[in-house]
This record gives C-alpha cells, structure tokens and sequence, in this order.
C-alpha cells in the first residue's frame, strides 16, 4: 500500500465515529482530501487485499495497518 492509501486509513481511524464502518469513515476521508472516487476503490481494494491475506476483517486489517506503519509517521 502507497503511503498516502496508508495515511488516509490512519486519518479515517482517528477520525472514525461510533460504530461508524471502516469503509465509510475511509469514504470521508477521502472526500475531506477532495481525492475522487477511484482513490476511494484503490484505498479499498488494497485493504481488503490485505485483510485477505491475513485472515482479518477490513476494519482489523486497518488497525493492523495504522499500528505497523506507527499511527502517526
């Protein structure tokens, strides 16, 4: 994942409502950004790339992702 997909997941996470999905918190995000809605589709489809690979949900494969790349750098 290019570093600006793993910047908009750690931004929809500190940003994320209660009981909000990931998908429409990244969805937000990405519409914050003025970013399009093929941005939106890359940023997905590589997290449920990654969530694949490892067994996880999206939701988990975020916070993975956000706690890997140290939520903040």
């Amino acid at each position: 994942m290019d570093p600006e997909s793993v910047s908009i997941v750690q931004e929809a996470l500190r940003t994320r409502l209660r009981d909000e999905t990931v998908e429409r918190s990244i969805g937000r995000t990405v519409r914050r950004r003025g970013l399009d809605f093929s941005r939106y589709i890359q940023v997905m489809s590589d997290l449920r790339e990654l969530a694949k690979e490892r067994k996880f949900t999206p939701s988990e494969a975020a916070e993975a992702l956000a706690k890997e790349k140290g939520q903040g750098d």
